[in-house]
């Protein structure tokens, strides 16, 4: 894994938590949550993409995911 490019990320993620640490106090729980899965995605699509040798990233994944909930072309 390239942890070079790994740890920005983890203090980006980090500096963005602290940031917004007084905002999510005062949002609704399931904001909170919300928010906090987000930051974990975001990571473990980080590690995902500098760990990975082969070709499929993860933005194809998810374009299929949201495939799922788009209505089909008239």
């Amino acid at each position: 894994m390239n942890k070079v490019f790994l740890l920005p990320l983890v203090l980006a993620t980090l500096f963005m938590y602290l940031i917004d640490r007084k905002s999510l106090k005062s949002a609704p729980a399931v904001n909170r949550w919300v928010s906090r899965v987000l930051y974990v995605i975001s990571i473990g699509i980080w590690i995902y993409g500098t760990s990975t040798k082969s070709s499929v990233y993860v933005a194809t994944w998810l374009s299929r995911f949201i495939d799922m909930w788009i209505p089909p072309v008239l």
